[in-house]
């Protein structure tokens, strides 16, 4: 009976390891997988280039499967996603490149632009700086870039109103002659009514 529970729990513990086996990285926050599409400008449909995984807050990403396009180097392709709005469930994100870029002796790096919330939002390949001779067709770099929050505005102070509505006026500082004009009279007429002595 002992030897029964044994391999039972070992049985469940071994099927809970193969059901669930560890990614690379299993600390990293995956988000789901996403598909990154090609789509030459005169074909009907896109095709997959790429399934990437990537975890927003840290910055990590791996690179599931690349399918290297085969295209003419002289077209146009557009790389893009499909995202979902609420107008429309399959709304496509991308921008256009070179064929050259995904075709050449080059090989391109991926950028996953994220927003503040770590939500993708635009996909752009980058070309390398230098050609090399003999470019790696069988895996694309990826690169993720955070989208930084921009400057906040220094407002001003809140205007008063008064009860009415209508703005209240600035009070504006008089200056010492305004405020003691009257001091300096009597001291004139003092200095000039007082009378000469003898």
């Amino acid at each position: 009976m002992n030897l029964r529970f044994l391999l039972a729990t070992l049985a469940l513990l071994l099927g809970s390891v193969v059901a669930d086996p560890p990614r690379p990285h299993d600390d990293v926050d995956y988000t789901t997988p996403t598909d990154i599409f090609y789509w030459p400008v005169g074909a009907p449909q896109p095709s997959v280039l790429a399934r990437v995984l990537y975890g927003p807050s840290s910055l990590f990403s791996d690179l599931l499967s690349y399918h290297p396009p085969s295209i003419p180097q002289d077209g146009l392709v557009r790389i893009g996603f499909y995202t979902s709005t609420p107008s429309n469930p399959k709304q496509w994100t991308g921008g256009l490149v070179s064929g050259a870029l995904l075709t050449g002796k080059h090989q391109p790096t991926l950028h996953l632009h994220l927003d503040t919330r770590g939500e993708l939002y635009h996909v752009s390949l980058a070309a390398p700086s230098t050609t090399t001779s003999e470019a790696n067709t069988a895996s694309l770099p990826v690169e993720l870039v955070v989208r930084p929050n921009g400057p906040r505005p220094q407002l001003n102070e809140p205007i008063a109103l008064r009860p009415d509505g209508e703005r209240e006026e600035e009070v504006v500082e008089k200056t010492f002659l305004q405020k003691y004009w009257w001091v300096l009279l009597i001291v004139m007429f003092m200095t000039m009514s007082g009378g000469g002595g003898e």
